[in-house]
């Protein structure tokens, strides 16, 4: 029982107790999955009573570290007891040369040329211009002018810089233009105004393509609304009957057709009406034809020129005793179109009958002429007839101009007014 009168000794023993269990105690707070034992230890134990920079009297070797499986372990491992296996990657460049590009900008604000014109890119792609604008020889806004270009006009791309490319245009000119100035699709503006065709017949197309495939046909002077215009070679359009598509411009034009001064109509001469025989009583109901060579001749209008006045009437809507835009019958169809060239008809489908032009043959009959229809001793309809057996006319069943057969009800007689 020494120790019990002993104090310092009480002291002595508790401390060396616990110096040597605190390795002990620590070790589950180092243990870590893959590490070492005796790494593991030695940690705990520099986490208990830390480590001593100064003493580099102990050196631990590479072949020391022994792990689980008895294999060699790195002595620069990381803090879990495993190696890395890689090298430490070093950040430090100064001693690489660093460059600094910096955008200028001439005196239009316009971003100067970075790349050196032979350094350009090559390309070969169809562009469109998004604005007029001027072919320069250099990529310099200061650069001599090779050529402008008008707002929507196609070009190819055959180089690209940084800021500017290199183009050339449908007649073989090349020059820089700055690439935010054109774009790889149509330019397309919308308008609102009034063009005629300018050609015999006019193919109008589903898309802006010569190989589009066809919504209609619009002939000479036939009235179009351009609703847009693509690029600088195509309009879209709406046709007078309500059809959308595509024209070129090139077939179109802005002038209204001319109105001639109108020429009164003359009157066919009437010619005694020989009495009736028994042998002419028999032949009564072979049809007469007038002489065309009467007929009133208007320089530059003829039939075709009717049809196509017709056309741009169709999708006009019926009115009983109208002859206008805003409303129209079948008498009033022929008046109207006949008064653009500056011949005067009557407004009554029999009145047309009895008092215009000359009649002839059907196998006679010629785009421009005038079908009568027959009821009784009466005409109650007329027609413009445009070829290929079918008519134009203002149909009260269908409520506006629109086409139709020839033989659509039974036939008068066919009507010429001019040659």
């Amino acid at each position: 029982m020494v120790f019990r009168h002993n104090r310092k000794q009480h002291i002595l023993a508790i401390a060396v107790a616990f110096f040597a269990a605190a390795p002990a105690i620590c070790l589950p707070l180092g243990v870590r999955a893959g590490a070492s034992p005796a790494l593991t230890v030695s940690k705990a134990y520099a986490n208990v009573f830390g480590e001593d920079d100064e003493d580099d009297g102990l050196i631990i070797e590479d072949w020391a570290l022994i792990g689980s499986e008895d294999e060699m372990q790195d002595a620069d491992g990381d803090d879990d007891g495993k190696s890395s296996g890689k090298a430490e990657v070093s950040t430090d460049y100064d001693d690489i040369p660093k460059f600094y590009v910096y955008q200028s900008y001439d005196n239009f604000n316009h971003p100067n040329e970075l790349i050196a014109p032979e350094f350009f890119a090559p390309d070969n792609t169809q562009f469109y211009a998004k604005v007029a604008a001027a072919l320069k020889t250099k990529p310099d806004n200061s650069a001599p002018t090779v050529t402008t270009i008008h707002k929507g006009q196609p070009v190819i791309r055959t180089a690209l810089g940084d800021t500017w490319s290199k183009v050339r245009t449908e007649s073989g000119k090349e020059g820089f233009i700055l690439t935010s100035y054109i774009q790889d699709t149509m330019v397309k503006v919308n308008s609102k105004f009034v063009v005629w065709c300018d050609t015999g017949s006019l193919t109008v197309r589903k898309e802006p393509e010569s190989n589009a495939a066809k919504v209609t046909m619009v002939y000479k002077h036939a009235r179009l609304y351009v609703t847009q215009i693509v690029g600088d070679k195509w309009y879209k359009i709406t046709t007078a009957n309500g059809k959308t598509g595509y024209v070129p411009k090139s077939y179109t034009t802005r002038k209204a057709p001319p109105t001639p001064t109108p020429s009164p109509t003359p009157r066919p001469t009437k010619k005694p009406v020989a009495k009736p025989t028994s042998k002419s009583n028999k032949t009564a109901s072979k049809p007469k034809y007038g002489n065309v060579n009467k007929l009133p001749r208007i320089t530059g209008k003829n039939g075709s020129t009717i049809v196509a006045i017709a056309q741009s009437m169709l999708g006009v809507k019926y009115k009983y005793a109208g002859a206008s835009r805003n409303g129209i019958d079948c008498s009033g169809l022929v008046m109207y179109c006949y008064a653009q060239i500056g011949i005067r008809v009557p407004h009554g489908a029999t009145q047309i009958w009895r008092r215009s032009g000359v009649s002839v043959p059907r196998s006679e009959l010629k785009p421009g002429d005038v079908v009568c229809y027959s009821k009784g001793s009466i005409c109650p309809h007329v027609a413009i007839y445009v070829g290929g057996s079918q008519v134009i006319h203002a149909s009260d069943s269908k409520g506006k101009v629109c086409y139709g057969p020839i033989d659509m009800m039974k036939i008068k007689g066919y009507k010429r007014l001019i040659r």
